[in-house]
């Protein structure tokens, strides 16, 4: 037989020899030889082998519906998954065949005479009630006669079939039956691997070992599991040199739950939440061989740092540790991602990964920052080219300056209070300039005023400590003691513990609040509100009073006057729904005595 070459072989027939185990090689070279093969029928068994999920299967899929062969295109496929003795081989192979009883031709009517015969040798030989297994068993060879079978999933047999009994049905198929025969089969994973060795010399003509790339996986897999991300997820797949078809669309999966509804994304924050998400992904699905654990990329800083350590410690004539060459490997494949550290995105994407549980409030708070970050960024960038711009092309006309200004209307609000002002001055003396520079005050004085009413907004924030005495617009500076003040603006008792409720924290500013509140402010307090406002407030109080071993270093006595002001307004509303409310509150939650030792004080 020629070698793939083309020349001709006298190499010895042992296991050595080329002709019989093709080196690995990548997908597209392998696809080659295993079409040329295919049409080589003295090659009467063929083995495909590879590491798992690497797209041997659907190599076979692939070229079986291209090719004009009818033979191939009418193969017979079979898995060994499960499959527990030959009997049960055979008899899938039956199951495989049966589809073809339908169709027309010289073939079929053979097979169906054949199947006709037997069932009416087994009318007469077998005893009422036998299986029909056995006699599917019996028309096996009528159904596989001359056929080209595969066989797939040899290293998932079921234990009690060896891989000498399915060699051996290979054998007494292909010299007796006239059948070729392709196996599928993950050598890795085979249990008698001594025995697959001794033997494949014997029945096997060629094997051919598929090395998929990277990139042709990701190719096969991204047919399959679609995604708006195909451009960021393929490079970071290859940088971790994914060649699991099934663990890549996993990745793709995990990749398309996080990111879909913030799609379209910009580049730089594709790059930052990206090449993290497939590597995380791809350690869980455990995808990558000696790869980084979860564990370290969430600890991870920045690979610079790492891999200057290890540079330092060469520098020293330091032998490194077995655990510090893998980590300055694991660092060198998170340089390449362009992973430089990593934060709270990373532990959600774990969690997610690890819980099936996916907290999407906390991961779109998440990247809604990295946009603003990115924003910010591209704001200050585009201020400092305008900058340039006026005043090194001395050509510009104030039409010319005007206009650029208006393209940087939108970065106004992430700009420093300095650089609006610059902006402005500069444009209110050029022609048509004046108003563009009022709606850049305006914007960023408004931008200013909104962030003073968030939630939790830090009166610290909007302190002007214009040391360098920097010109700032009067406007400015009036809209900081504005905002400032209305931050700084004392809180209600009310305010104080509903912010308790909701938080796990607090700071100077509640704890003042909470020590200075006498019994009156209590009572005032609770007789002006209502619904769940009253319901919160009165359940907060009481539990900061059962709990005041706890709260009182930071609250005071404030549980204490609570309950007393409670108390008070039961006395002075007795007979009323208000009495009954509070009766009820502190009976519940245990509090009786107070109230008994109210009753009797009284």
């Amino acid at each position: 037989m020629d070698s793939l070459d083309g020349s001709r072989s006298s190499a010895p027939n042992n296991l050595e020899n080329p002709k019989k185990v093709i080196n690995p090689m990548s997908m597209a070279r392998t696809k080659e030889h295993f079409e040329r093969l295919l049409t080589d029928t003295d090659v009467r068994v063929l083995a495909l082998s590879g590491k798992w999920g690497t797209g041997k299967s659907h190599m076979w899929k692939t070229v079986c519906e291209a090719s004009t062969d009818s033979a191939i295109k009418a193969a017979l496929y079979v898995s060994l998954f499960g499959v527990a003795s030959i009997s049960e081989l055979k008899l899938k192979l039956v199951q495989s065949a049966a589809p073809l009883l339908g169709d027309k031709g010289p073939a079929t009517d053979a097979i169906k005479s054949s199947v006709s015969a037997f069932k009416q040798f087994g009318q007469t030989f077998f005893r009422a009630g036998t299986a029909l297994d056995e006699l599917a068993l019996l028309a096996v060879p009528a159904f596989v006669r001359d056929k080209f079978i595969v066989i797939d999933d040899i290293e998932r047999k079921h234990a009690k079939l060896s891989i000498d009994e399915v060699l051996g049905f290979i054998d007494d198929f292909t010299q007796n039956y006239g059948c070729r025969v392709l196996l599928i089969l993950n050598t890795d994973q085979l249990t008698d691997k001594t025995i697959w060795e001794k033997l494949r010399e014997k029945v096997i003509d060629e094997e051919l070992r598929l090395d998929t790339t990277a990139t042709e996986a990701f190719e096969i897999a991204i047919q399959l599991s679609k995604s708006q991300f195909t451009d960021s997820v393929r490079p970071a797949v290859e940088v971790c040199g994914l060649t699991n078809i099934r663990i890549i669309r996993k990745v793709i999966r995990a990749v398309n739950k996080i990111l879909d509804v913030h799609a379209p994304l910009s580049g730089t924050v594709l790059q930052r939440v990206t090449p993290s998400t497939v590597l995380l992904s791809a350690i869980h699905y455990k995808g990558i061989d000696d790869g980084p654990t979860t564990d370290y990329v969430l600890s991870f800083e920045a690979s610079s740092r790492v891999l200057g350590a290890m540079r330092e410690r060469n520098r020293t004539d330091h032998k490194p540790t077995d655990e510090e060459r893998l980590h300055a490997k694991w660092a060198l494949l998170l340089d390449r991602l362009g992973i430089a550290t990593t934060d709270e995105y990373e532990k959600l994407v774990s969690e997610y990964l690890i819980s099936g549980l996916f907290n999407r409030a906390a991961v779109d708070a998440v990247i809604d920052r990295y946009r603003r970050e990115e924003e910010l960024a591209g704001a200050q960038a585009r201020a400092r080219a305008f900058f340039q711009t006026m005043t090194w092309n001395p050509n510009l006309t104030d039409a010319d300056i005007v206009a650029a200004a208006k393209k940087i209307l939108k970065d106004v609000p992430y700009l420093d209070c300095y650089s609006v002002t610059a902006l402005h001055n500069c444009l209110i003396n050029l022609d048509d300039g004046l108003p563009i520079a009022k709606r850049m005050e305006s914007a960023w004085i408004e931008r200013l005023r909104s962030k003073a009413a968030e939630p939790g907004a830090n009166s610290n924030q909007f302190l002007l400590n214009n040391w360098t005495g920097q010109p700032l617009l009067s406007s400015i500076v009036a809209a900081f003691e504005e905002v400032r003040g209305r931050v700084d603006k004392p809180k209600t008792l009310l305010e104080v513990c509903l912010y308790l409720v909701t938080s796990s924290g607090w700071d100077s500013t509640e704890e003042s609040v909470m020590r200075s509140a006498t019994v009156d402010d209590f009572a005032g307090t609770i007789k002006t509100i209502r619904g769940e406002d009253l319901k919160l407030f009165m359940l907060k109080n009481i539990d900061l009073y059962l709990n005041r071993a706890t709260y009182e270093k930071h609250f005071g006595q404030s549980g204490t006057r609570f309950i007393e002001a409670c108390l008070k307004i039961r006395n002075e509303s007795t007979g009323t729904r208000w009495a009954k409310l509070i009766e009820d509150l502190l009976r519940e939650s245990g509090l009786s005595d107070a109230l008994d030792q109210n009753s009797s004080a009284a």
